[in-house]
């Protein structure tokens, strides 16, 4: 699968999972399934700004844990996976395979190691596992000082990232690392996505408040009220 293909898999979910069934409340519901998730995703990240610089790559980074993260609400699976099990969404059996590896999407935090040509070297901070990210288009922006939030697509036994990235603040990397350290060994996958979301958010909200010191904002006390 390639990234061009990649985006045509992704532009094809969005359009199912955000369409009519699903951005409708149901019956008896307040809420669609859309308008919950994103609820869920933004309460204490502070008001989405339109006019913000970041607010594209927040509204991707939204779609990605709709697709792959949230279970939805009536079915109890994500989209990606459910896409697999429905007659109503469409599939040649190439497609299937496509589908398939985006419903294998993992989602990490990462420290960047080097870049060779165009092969990106990074380690999950999870795992603590070197990957190797193969004649990456997207290979600007990383640095050995700032740990990061992205989900890699398997294709056989390369992988590629997905659309939306987490820049942590360099300074917030010894918080986020003792963190990590809390959690046991085998962290379950719903702890560390608590975790991902919980950062996100925390990021979110230095965006709108570079008046305050980052420890305020990247902290388990409620320092500031917002």
């Amino acid at each position: 699968m390639r990234v061009e293909e990649f985006d045509q898999r992704m532009e094809r979910l969005i359009l199912h999972f955000t369409g009519p069934g699903y951005s409708a409340p149901s019956e008896g519901a307040a809420l669609s399934e859309v308008a919950e998730a994103k609820k869920e995703f933004f309460t204490d990240a502070g008001i989405m700004d339109e006019r913000s610089d970041h607010f594209e790559m927040r509204m991707v980074q939204f779609l990605d844990w709709y697709l792959f993260t949230r279970p939805l609400q009536r079915e109890g699976k994500t989209p990606a996976r459910l896409a697999l099990e429905i007659d109503q969404f469409v599939m040649t059996a190439q497609e299937r395979l496509d589908f398939e590896a985006l419903s294998e999407t993992k989602h990490s935090l990462f420290e960047f190691l080097k870049l060779r040509g165009r092969d990106i070297h990074i380690r999950d901070l999870f795992l603590d596992k070197e990957i190797i990210v193969r004649d990456s288009p997207v290979n600007l922006g990383f640095t050995r000082e700032e740990i990061f939030d992205a989900r890699l697509v398997p294709v056989g036994e390369e992988h590629f990232f997905a659309r939306g990235f987490c820049f942590h603040p360099a300074d917030a990397s010894k918080f986020i690392r003792d963190e990590i350290a809390k959690l046991p060994d085998w962290p379950a996958h719903e702890d560390k996505e608590l975790l991902m979301l919980r950062l996100m958010k925390m990021r979110y909200k230095y965006e709108q408040f570079r008046h305050l010191r980052l420890d305020m904002i990247y902290s388990n006390e409620k320092k500031v009220r917002f």
